[in-house]
């Protein structure tokens, strides 16, 4: 992606050049898509909601095998970085499969429509996370930061993460 996606606001700590564009494009497709037909605007928010299961559940579980030489640190890692994360992941899994299974059926379609026989909500929500996978594929391959994908893992001193010690940020 270009550098300016990177762009974090030197006061709110966010990064507003890809908040701001992720917006727009946003208005752009509901204005789009709810000219077309209020309905089909139904079907591409039910896909939505796959695409957030899916990419919560994947967080939860990367939560816990990231951070798992800490798990059993104390009680508090236990429960907050092991315990409450793959409950989540597990739940979003689980919600995950089922809307796939329901948003199948044309008939759960608020357009009633169809595409080899699956609800136009299941087609939306797996070719986008289809088109990410060759996107992420894509990007591996030809990417200019081959190193995205094989660095090894960032750390934060103890002290720092304790709250002892100020966050330096360093570029």
């Amino acid at each position: 992606m270009p550098r300016f996606f990177g762009r974090v606001h030197p006061r709110f700590l966010t990064p507003h050049a890809s908040t701001i564009t992720i917006g727009i494009l946003a208005a752009v497709w509901y204005a789009v898509v709810n000219a077309i037909s209020e309905n089909f605007l139904f079907d591409t928010l039910s896909a939505l909601s796959l695409m957030v299961a899916f990419y919560y559940s994947l967080t939860g579980f990367a939560c816990v095998v990231y951070y798992r030489r800490e798990l059993f640190k104390s009680a508090k890692n236990l429960l907050f970085i092991g315990v409450a994360p793959l409950l989540g992941a597990s739940l979003l899994s689980y919600l995950f499969v089922r809307s796939l299974l329901v948003l199948a059926n044309p008939a759960e379609s608020y357009t009633g429509g169809s595409l080899f026989g699956f609800g136009l909500p299941m087609i939306i929500g797996v070719g986008f996370l289809s088109l990410g996978a060759v996107f992420m594929i894509l990007w591996r391959i030809f990417g200019e930061n081959h190193g995205f994908f094989t660095r090894r893992p960032e750390t934060v001193k103890p002290e720092a993460a304790a709250g002892k010690t100020p966050i330096k940020e360093t570029r």
